[in-house]
């Protein structure tokens, strides 16, 4: 699983406190969209997207594996 002292999921936590935030990333159906609001969040900074895109967007398992776990962020956060 994906560590949560990572930037970019610390990043994404913060994004998921809002239920506007959370509501809108929702409503996207692609990973592609996902990405580009994620990316295009004003609270990403060009580290966190470096780190997104090294990391995380390289192999198919890696994106499955990010996708899951930003699911149970806004699972949680909804709680």
């Amino acid at each position: 699983m994906i560590e949560n002292t990572d930037r970019f999921i610390s990043k994404v936590e913060l994004i998921m406190d809002s239920p506007t935030e959370r509501n809108k990333f929702k409503k996207l159906n692609s990973f592609d969209d996902k990405m580009a609001f994620l990316r295009g969040h004003f609270i990403m900074d060009e580290m966190s997207i470096r780190l997104l895109e090294r990391k995380y967007l390289l192999s198919e398992s890696t994106r499955a594996t990010l996708i899951n776990h930003i699911d149970d962020i806004v699972l949680r956060s909804e709680n």
